[in-house]
């Protein structure tokens, strides 16, 4: 199990640590500060599974270890801590590190980076349309006609169409475990 993005997002608030793509000391880092928190040890591996840096979709986490994770964060458990965070959580506010694809003229070129190793450029050809221009370590296709109406850090890459000459591919989901990491316009 990965932890879902908004308990990511309220890790990093409390440590400082940039976890989208964290280093071994960012772990360790971590894992010290909810050991003297919590007076509960978290290992380093938990916790790399956990971020998605140990892929491994068999693994159920333990509510104990999930509990230590809400109590760090404030709350007395897991389920106490998800609800906490789904409250008043509904707006129609603008997401934090959302790139929306109203906000692009034709020919823009936009960059993203999602573990393990992979970036991807894409080219807006207006009306919510992308075309893959550079790949690196990705399914996806130079070539491919994409439909993408955001990108947002920290969570997946969804894309509501693919077209690879011609063919319709269908909906097609990237970054799921860690999310994107970073998002840029290149021009």
């Amino acid at each position: 199990m990965n932890l879902p993005p908004i308990v990511v997002a309220k890790l990093e608030e409390r440590t400082g640590i940039s976890l989208g793509n964290p280093s071994d000391r960012d772990i360790q880092v971590l894992s010290k500060a909810i050991e003297d928190a919590t007076k509960s040890r978290l290992g380093v591996n938990t916790l790399k599974r956990l971020l998605g840096r140990i892929a491994d979709d068999t693994h159920q986490s333990r509510p104990g270890t999930l509990n230590v994770i809400a109590q760090y964060l404030g709350s007395p458990n897991w389920p106490a801590l998800l609800l906490a965070l789904s409250n008043g959580s509904s707006s129609f506010t603008r997401v934090e590190g959302e790139l929306r694809t109203s906000d692009l003229v034709k020919g823009q070129v936009v960059e993203i980076t999602y573990l393990p190793n992979r970036k991807l450029q894409f080219t807006y050809l207006g009306d919510e349309m992308f075309e893959i221009t550079a790949n690196e370590n990705s399914k996806l296709q130079l070539g491919d006609a994409c439909s993408i109406s955001s990108f947002i850090l920290h969570y997946p890459l969804i894309i509501r169409n693919v077209v690879r000459q011609g063919v319709v591919l269908g909906s097609y989901s990237a970054a799921r475990a860690g999310g994107i990491i970073t998002v840029k316009i290149l021009k």
